[in-house]
């Protein structure tokens, strides 16, 4: 809420406002702290971290949209370099129990039919050497695709790599393993022509996580917006620094599932 009064620029004095509201924008700061092990339990947080914490919060909020503190002079800046103390809590989301997840591999491996073996061998070859080819599985609906998208998953994520699952929907997105919607992972405008670019930040929680990717299964791909899949394309080539065309939209090989 206080993000929202900065940006209407009509506050005169907005720090003010922060000192006599900080104790009720900070009231869940401390089991934040707690909760990502930077404070032991039996450990009492100075109230001036709790409050350094909330300013520095609110200036990451604000650093997402163009602004910062700075902005808003005399406003209280944060002292401490929390960016450099708080774990990533997408990355963290990405540690898994490699045990169970081999067990599950094995066992969806076991159950496979010819052409999901195929498929998954060829697309873990690519995996395995970098070969950074895409891959387009094709088949009428219970053939078993979204099983064959949910076991690649485990495995990369066996091998303690990332793997990122995207569909266009919600309900698609539902039945895969961390699904989550295109729109929502990559941040593509839902007004967009052909010069949109993705819109995801270098300070973002995402951006770590995209550099460590290994592998994304975009299911429903073909239902999606020519321009969509074209933003998240060239941020991912502005991310990876590469400025010839990666063909990442490209069909390489087609597999039929019956």
């Amino acid at each position: 809420m206080l993000v929202v009064i900065l940006l209407t620029d009509k506050v005169a004095e907005p720090y003010l406002l922060w000192d006599q509201f900080k104790a009720r924008l900070c009231d869940d700061v401390k089991h934040k702290l707690y909760h990502m092990n930077y404070y032991q339990a039996d450990q009492e947080i100075p109230e001036d971290h709790i409050y350094d914490y909330g300013l520095w919060d609110l200036n990451r909020i604000l650093v997402g949209i163009g602004r910062s503190l700075a902005d808003f002079p005399p406003m209280p800046l944060p002292q401490q370099q929390w960016a450099h103390r708080i774990p990533n809590p997408l990355l963290q989301a990405e540690q898994y129990n490699v045990n169970e997840i081999a067990t599950l591999v094995d066992k969806q491996r076991a159950i496979f039919n010819l052409d999901q073996a195929a498929a998954f061998d060829t697309v873990l070859e690519s995996i395995t050497n970098n070969q950074g080819h895409l891959f387009f599985i094709h088949a009428t609906s219970s053939c078993g695709k979204t099983f064959l998208y949910n076991t690649i998953a485990a495995e990369v994520r066996r091998r303690g790599q990332i793997a990122l699952c995207v569909a266009l929907s919600g309900i698609a997105a539902l039945l895969l393993d961390r699904g989550r919607t295109s729109h929502s992972h990559f941040k593509i405008s839902l007004s967009i022509h052909e010069d949109s670019v993705a819109r995801l930040k270098h300070n973002s929680y995402m951006f770590p996580v995209l550099q460590q990717t290994k592998v994304i299964i975009w299911d429903e791909v073909p239902m999606q917006y020519k321009y969509d899949i074209d933003a998240v394309d060239q941020y991912l080539r502005d991310l990876l620094e590469v400025s010839n065309y990666l063909h990442l939209i490209a069909l390489k090989l087609t597999y039929y599932i019956e």
